[in-house]
């Protein structure tokens, strides 16, 4: 028999005294009657469903989230959470992320942060961090994205066989193929301090080009390379081979507008009409024909050896 408090759940640290009681409380779990802390939802199928802003309920939280977004896109009332920063589309979303912090988090008043912008309350600073860059600078960084160093002479080939230029960190050495992914990494990995400090010496990789601030970087950058992966060795090499247009969104690779509304060459889609010649009779009428017949420029019967009389002029056959 086992000991009492034997049992743990493993998504929310409650303590069950059987197994059969730990298999009911995971029943709870999947059925949202309890949330991450292993505390009741009240009511967890209705507020799932009804929107925040009119209250008009809906037969599923897909339909409750297009709602929302659709019909009070521009309405200020937003959800989100007071310890991480994080945003989401319904209050209850909201609170059931919230339950699973510790609420010690949010006592200490003191560290409590208020948004500038919006006014909403944070109890950290890494949360109104996290806040400011991922709502109030979303778009600025759309204009003015952090400084990256250009692509390295690698590329790679997708699945789609569109080959794609290899991006790196000349911080730590990783490599990406999506440019915004390592403005992500050098954001989130790496302070500005560090982005924006002058290196007192460069390693450049004999391989590939790329250039890095440390050794440490060199070296987990060198692991990336593999026997088979493909360079290019030049800039204008580059501009042939990668076909797909990158994050750089180089001017060069990208069809100017005015293009799309050049006329096209003036090909009529209604076939040619190659009449024959006794097509062309049948168009003509009755006073033309013979002389379309007797015509020394019939060229009906020019590619025809045969000796018939029927390719002889109808003058020549009627005197005959």
């Amino acid at each position: 028999m086992s000991a009492k408090g034997q049992h743990k759940c493993v998504l929310c640290d409650s303590k069950l005294d059987s197994k059969e009681g730990l298999q009911e409380h995971f029943r709870k779990h999947a059925n949202k009657e309890i949330d991450t802390r292993g505390r009741p939802v009240r009511n967890s199928k209705n507020a799932d469903t009804k929107c925040d802003v009119c209250g008009q309920s809906f037969d599923s939280v897909t339909a409750t989230i297009r709602h929302r977004f659709k019909v009070h896109s521009n309405s200020s009332t937003k959800f989100y959470c007071h310890y991480c920063g994080m945003q989401f589309p319904l209050k209850t979303h909201r609170d059931n992320h919230q339950a699973s912090h510790d609420s010690i988090e949010g006592e200490n008043k003191d560290q409590h942060k208020k948004c500038e912008d919006c006014d909403v309350i944070f109890y950290n600073k890494k949360a109104l961090d996290y806040h400011y860059r991922s709502i109030h600078k979303r778009m600025v960084h759309l204009y003015q994205p952090i400084a990256t160093p250009p692509p390295s002479n690698k590329i790679k080939v997708n699945s789609m066989n569109d080959a794609l230029s290899v991006y790196y960190c000349h911080l730590c050495g990783v490599e990406y193929i999506v440019k915004f992914n390592l403005q992500q990494h050098l954001e989130r990995a790496h302070t500005q301090e560090e982005r924006e400090a002058v290196p007192e010496d460069l390693i450049k990789c004999t391989v590939c080009a790329a250039l890095f601030c440390s050794k440490k970087a060199y070296d987990v950058h060198n692991s990336y390379h593999q026997p088979d992966d493909l360079y290019v060795t030049s800039e204008e090499q580059r501009l042939q081979t990668v076909t797909k247009v990158d994050q750089d969104f180089d001017i060069r690779r990208v069809e100017a507008v005015a293009n799309k509304y050049v006329p096209k060459t003036n090909i009529s889609k209604r076939p040619a009409k190659h009449w024959s010649k006794k097509g062309k009779v049948q168009r003509l009428k009755k006073s033309k024909r013979e002389e379309y017949l007797s015509s020394d420029n019939d060229l009906a019967g020019a590619n025809d050896s045969s000796d018939s009389e029927s390719d002889l002029p109808l003058k020549q056959r009627l005197a005959s």
